[in-house]
Parts: structure tokens; sequence; C-alpha cells
């Protein structure tokens, strides 16, 4: 597993950026003096002005202030559990050059799972030499569990254009750390849905996450200490790099029901690679983009239910350019509820907070989605759906979170001090479209956020909360993710406490080191 190890913008940064992380016992960082400025305006190269709660040359660019505290990096890879647990990162050479360019046009074409074994014996001398590696024919047999059950877990719709399938496996061939991490979450998956336990997984995770962890070290160090990073990080490696992070986040989800912490610092890291690579020309490569936006809807849905501090600061937003896919225009504006909720949060337990302050109304809030809503729909014509059951159901789903952010933005945003029959509109039509899903396994990957703001809303409704506890269980067991059925101790441990608020309880299970995370 991986640590966080505080970063600083500015001259503190700077002043000790050349030397090497500094960590205590099992892990536990360590925090250099604050910078007096705010990393934003440190980036940017301005003078920041300090104001509170955050500095108005932010407020005035329309930028998230991330204030003036310590800001949190991954790096270092030390492990938290398994047999790596407490041992600083080990010297691991690295994996041999790309191929030809003729081979790396041919690694991007469509391949199934069968032909990646043909090159089996040509494995890297870091694979080969793995502790229990499985042997050719459990490799090509996981590789397929991946082609064939989890690629299509982790896109909004599965087909032939599936970047997971069509290009991320076959760079497997090349890459080591990518190998390990689809490997094991293909093994894992396999143990969960078929009760056949593997010792292989969590020690290929804690391989692949050490491998990533001594090439994003140096990146990061560097970043904070404001260096160009062109010279630190190309194209390929940043696209290895990145989705074998968004593999191992999928990967702790199978794992355990208490998985989001550990799933939770792995979109982290990707979080600021992402981060690193926008200062830079590197991040020109459509699987790259095809990487990023995957990152950024789990980034966005993710912070809805994180409240720590740092949570919604440097957010990895859809790409502007990339308007047209589905669900952007949607994303976008959910991410701006979410800081809005987050700003009233904090005015309100400083007590200055004015209803006049908030930045849109529940009437604009309601018109905003329904243009997200008509935005979506209109890029999945790109798709070609058929006009069948997945159709339809592609349909419902764009209703499903329509009605499930508008009741997301009444709860956290207006506190519900909007017409009660807006707020039971939308829940009424939320359960309709659930319940109405003609084909619900091939679009199960889409319902844990919906499904969980929907829990959220019948804690007086003992048969919509059955309906919520078998969606739950359905999700956790037919996906092979363990740690939905946390998320439904969750929900019902907020139906037996009746007044308490769905963010109130959340704040409390973060603080005791339970992050809820319903993506």
């Amino acid at each position: 597993m991986n640590t966080l190890q505080s970063e600083q913008a500015g001259a503190a940064t700077q002043a000790s950026a050349s030397s090497p992380p500094t960590t205590g016992p099992q892990g536990a960082y360590w925090q250099p003096p604050l910078s007096p400025y705010c990393p934003t305006c440190v980036r940017r190269r301005i003078r920041c002005d300090r104001s509170l709660p955050k500095c108005i040359k932010c407020s005035k660019k329309g930028l998230v202030c991330p204030g003036y505290g310590p800001r949190l990096r991954w790096a270092n890879g030390i492990a938290v559990r398994g047999h790596l647990k407490g041992r600083t990162t080990p010297h691991i050479d690295k994996p041999p050059p790309k191929p030809s360019s003729t081979a790396s046009k041919d690694s991007t074409s469509p391949r199934s799972a069968t032909s990646l074994e043909q090159s089996s014996a040509a494995q890297p001398a870091s694979i080969v030499m793995f502790p229990g590696f499985p042997d050719p024919d459990t490799k090509s047999r996981l590789l397929e569990h991946y082609d064939k059950q989890i690629a299509g877990l982790m896109v909004w719709i599965d087909s032939e254009r599936n970047e997971y399938r069509r290009l991320v496996l076959p760079l497997a061939e090349q890459q080591p750390v990518l190998l390990l991490a689809i490997l094991a979450i293909s093994a894992q998956h396999l143990a969960v849905t078929t009760g056949k336990e593997m010792s292989f997984p969590a020690r290929a995770r804690d391989a692949a996450v050490t491998m990533i962890s001594k090439q994003i070290r140096d990146v990061t160090g560097q970043l904070a200490a404001g260096f160009d990073l062109d010279s630190q990080i190309d194209p390929d490696t940043a696209v290895w790099m990145l989705a074998s992070m968004l593999t191992l986040a999928n990967y702790e989800m199978t794992e355990t029901e208490t998985g989001a912490a550990a799933a939770d610092s792995h979109r982290q890291a990707a979080r600021t690679l992402v981060n690193a690579l926008a200062t830079t020309n590197r991040e020109n490569n459509a699987l790259f983009h095809f990487l990023r936006n995957q990152l950024s809807i789990y980034d966005i849905l993710a912070c809805t239910t994180i409240f720590g501090p740092l949570s919604t600061v440097e957010v990895i937003l859809p790409a502007p350019d990339h308007s047209n896919l589905i669900f952007s225009e949607f994303l976008s504006l959910l991410h701006k509820v979410t800081v809005w909720s987050r700003e009233r949060h904090e005015k309100e337990s400083s007590g200055i907070f004015n209803l006049a302050d908030l930045p849109i109304t529940s009437a604009d809030a309601r018109a905003g989605f329904e243009q997200a809503r008509g935005s979506t729909l209109m890029a999945a014509g790109l798709l070609e759906l058929p006009r069948d059951a997945r159709r339809r159901d592609f349909v419902r789903i764009v209703d499903i979170y329509h009605h499930a952010a508008l009741l997301y933005t009444y709860r956290v945003l207006f506190h519900c001090q909007v017409e009660p029959i807006e707020v039971e509109a939308s829940a009424m039509v939320l359960f309709e479209r659930l319940n109405q899903l003609e084909d619900k396994p091939s679009c199960l990957q889409n319902l844990p956020w919906p499904v969980f703001v929907a829990g959220t809303e019948c804690c007086e409704d003992p048969e919509r909360q059955a309906f919520i506890a078998r969606m739950y269980t359905d999700i956790a067991q037919d996906m092979g993710f363990k740690y939905y059925l946390g998320i439904l101790r969750f929900l019902q441990d907020l139906w037996s406490t009746k007044g308490t608020p769905w963010t109130e309880l959340a704040r409390r299970y973060e603080a005791s080191g339970k992050k809820i995370v319903a993506v």
C-alpha cells in the first residue's frame, strides 16, 4: 500500500524539495512549516494576499482556493498491510524500454486476452522473478476474466469502444506494473465471485504499488518544488501509471467492506499525477484522455461523500475540450454544488452564513441539471445504441442520475429549504426508474451513487429501505465488490438513527477512519 506525505507549496517547499521524504513509524508523515501563501498562487507565480477564508486573487479568477494548510500527496509507497508492511521502498529495476515503433502500433489495436498469452515467454525479469507469479495458463485465464467480466464494470456503457479492453489490456504486455495490477484485481474478483481464495492478489497489489511509488516519488517532489516536468515523465509512462492506479483503486473495492480508504489513496495518487501533467504538454495522448475522464467521474462522485478539508481541492474536472462526452456537463455542475455546500458548511460553522449568499436558487439548480440531462442524451447518440432494453435502460440511468443529483443538492446545499413537493417528486421518480430497469446486470456499475442517494431519502419508509437493501446486495454480489456491503451497513445505521442528516453521519464515519465512497 501507499502512504500520504505532506507537501507544501512556496518557498518552504522549494527549500526542502531536494531532501528525501521524511516518514515516521509505519509511514506516519512529517509536516514541514506551513507556507504563508496558498498553493494556487504559488503555482501561478503571483503574490498571494492571504485573505481569509480564501484569497481574493483566487476568488476573482473563479478558482478554488485551497487555503493555507498542509497538502497531502501520495509518495514513497510504504505498505500498511501484507508482507511489505512497515518496509521502505526497495530498489526495483525499471522495466525494459518499449519495443520498436511497429510493435507499439500493434499493441494499441483490439486484441483478446488469448493473444497476450503468446508473449508470456518474454516477460520482463522483474515479473518473472515475482514470487508466486502465475503460470502461463493461469495468467491467460486471469487476463480473459478481466476482458470478459471486469472491463465492462469500469465504464458507463460497455461496447466495442471500451478502452480498458481495447487499449489498456494490450498495454499490460509491455508494462509489468499494469500487468500486476490487472492480474491482482482479476484474481481477487474471481475469488470473491467463485469463493476460491488465492494468495496472489494482495502480494501483486503490494508489488505494483511499490513500483508505482518509485516512479512517482521524484515526479511529485519535482512538482512541489515548481520544476518543469517535461523531462521527468512521458505520455507512455503517464498512461500505464494512471491505468494502474485506477485498476488498484477498483481492486481495493473488491477486497473488503472497508476498502474505501485504501482505494482513496490510489485516487489521490492519480489526481496528483494528472494535475502534474496539466502543467506540461505531455498529456496529449488519446488513452491518457480516456483515463483522465474516467478518473474525473470517480473523483467528482467520490467528493460528494468525502468531507476532509482538501477533498474538493484540485479535483479532476471533465476536460473542456471533451464537453461532448456523456455526463460531462452533469459532473461539472454536480461538483460545483459540492464545493458550494462545503463553503456553506464552513460559514455556518463560523456563524456568518446567510441564505442569500448561495450562488444559485433551487430553481436554478433544477434548470441547470435539466440542461445537463439534455446534453447527456444528445452526446449518448454517438454511442449508436440499438433500440432495445439497453437503450431504454440508459435513458432511465440518465433520469436516475438527474433526480439523484437534485435530491443531493436539496439536502447538502439547501438543507431541504425547498418545497417538500419538489423533494418528494424527485424521490418518487428516482425509485420508479430504479425499479423499471429491464437489464440490471448490464448497468449495475452505474448504480452505487444514485442508489446511495435514494437510500438517504427513505429513513421513514421500511418498504423503500428493503428495496435499497436488495439493490446494494445485488450490486455487491453481481459485481463482486465487497465494499458495497459496507455502504449498505452505513445506510442501515442511518435508518436506525432517525433524524440524523446523512452528511453528519458520514462525517462521523470519516472521523473514525471509515470513508464513504459510493462510486
